[in-house]
């Protein structure tokens, strides 16, 4: 299993890319989501991968971060969803998004994702919502009556965190500590006094 790539961004396509590690160009499928994100060709590039094996066919999927490949991972653990599904509903919305409408049990929304049909995003549903709430520590009152981190800036303020290197799931925990004023509705005040609490 190749667990993870650093070498030279070589290639960008609409669904892949081709990395060169030791003048060997590995072609790796990523999300809509890490595309926006990669540096200029030619730039050195960091994958966290994650190798699919099949009868005809051996298949590279890469993220940016850890939490986008274990995200990925407990796509696949659900019976009929592949790995082409998985990086389609992991390109449709930011991860917090994806795991607000897991543990919400937002059947509409996950199957407006092209290719996951109602009765797929029912199935994901049952068999995720538990261990996506284990994994990015959300309480289980938060799983029945929605989560007060599903408002836009709340959204944006996780994610200026994520892109500051803390995981989903510090970033989330931090920004919903009991602690912070998320009444102000402005992202920038709210990340301030999310950065005090971490220092």
């Amino acid at each position: 299993m190749i667990s993870h790539l650093k070498g030279t961004l070589e290639h960008i396509d609409k669904n892949h890319l081709v990395i060169d590690v030791g003048n060997i160009g590995y072609q790796v499928f990523v999300s809509g989501g890490t595309l926006a994100r990669l540096p200029k060709i030619g730039d050195n590039l960091h994958l966290y991968t994650y190798q699919v094996v099949r009868e005809d066919d051996i298949s590279l999927y890469g993220f940016l971060t850890k939490e986008e490949r274990n995200l990925f991972r407990l796509l696949l653990s659900v019976s009929g969803i592949g790995p082409k599904a998985s990086m389609a509903i992991i390109s449709a919305f930011p991860i917090d998004k994806i795991v607000a409408a897991i543990t919400q049990a937002d059947v509409d929304l996950i199957s407006t994702v092209p290719g996951i049909g109602k009765k797929t995003a029912q199935k994901l549903v049952i068999e995720l919502k538990e261990k996506v709430a284990k994994a990015y520590a959300i309480k289980p009152a938060d799983t029945a009556v929605g989560i007060k981190g599903d408002q836009p800036v709340i959204q944006d303020a996780i994610a200026a965190l994520i892109s500051l290197g803390y995981s989903p799931r510090e970033a989330r925990e931090t920004i919903l500590k009991s602690d912070i004023d998320l009444s102000s509705g402005n992202v920038e005040a709210i990340l301030k006094q999310a950065l005090k609490s971490l220092v």
